[in-house]
């Protein structure tokens, strides 16, 4: 039943994503519900990547910044508590996104982001989430997100 419910969306092959920073595929939030982001890190060897949400009129376009909230897991993955999150925190717009903190504390965590298709703005249906890889050297990376679609089945629409 979970396969008639939830759409798994593809968005970050895993890899070194440093490089200036990488945007990861656009959702067609108009399809979805809501959608839960989901981001692994591996290692990472420079502080303060930033996450940035934004809103757009197509696949890609970053016109319009976004609020969202965010949990980040409480171990590093494959220790006891990974599995764990801390609280929902919002991220309000406010230009400069969410800096994930000294590489020590960040490497190897999960991040999870969750955005409702009623925060979109009308007109930019498009949701895109921006890292700028801050000081990393090294920035392994992948992300999935989870969506709750806005139509049942067992071959909902695409979303990406």
């Amino acid at each position: 039943m979970a396969n008639q419910e939830l759409q798994i969306i593809p968005l970050l092959d895993p890899a070194d994503h440093q490089s200036a920073g990488s945007d990861l595929d656009s959702i067609n939030m108009g399809r979805l519900r809501r959608v839960k982001i989901v981001v692994q890190l591996g290692a990472v060897t420079g502080d303060n990547p930033i996450f940035l949400l934004y809103a757009g009129a197509t696949a890609g376009t970053k016109t319009t910044e976004i609020a969202f909230s965010w949990r980040k897991s409480g171990a590093d993955t494959g220790a006891t508590g990974a599995d764990v999150f801390g609280a929902r925190t919002a991220q309000a717009v406010d230009g400069t996104g969410l800096s994930l903190g000294a590489a020590a504390a960040i490497d190897k965590r999960v991040w999870t982001i969750d955005v409702e298709s009623s925060q979109m703005p009308e007109g930019k249906p498009w949701l895109t989430l921006a890292v700028d890889d801050g000081s990393a050297s090294a920035l392994l990376m992948s992300a999935i997100a989870i969506g709750w679609g806005r139509y049942s089945g067992f071959a909902p629409p695409t979303a990406v």
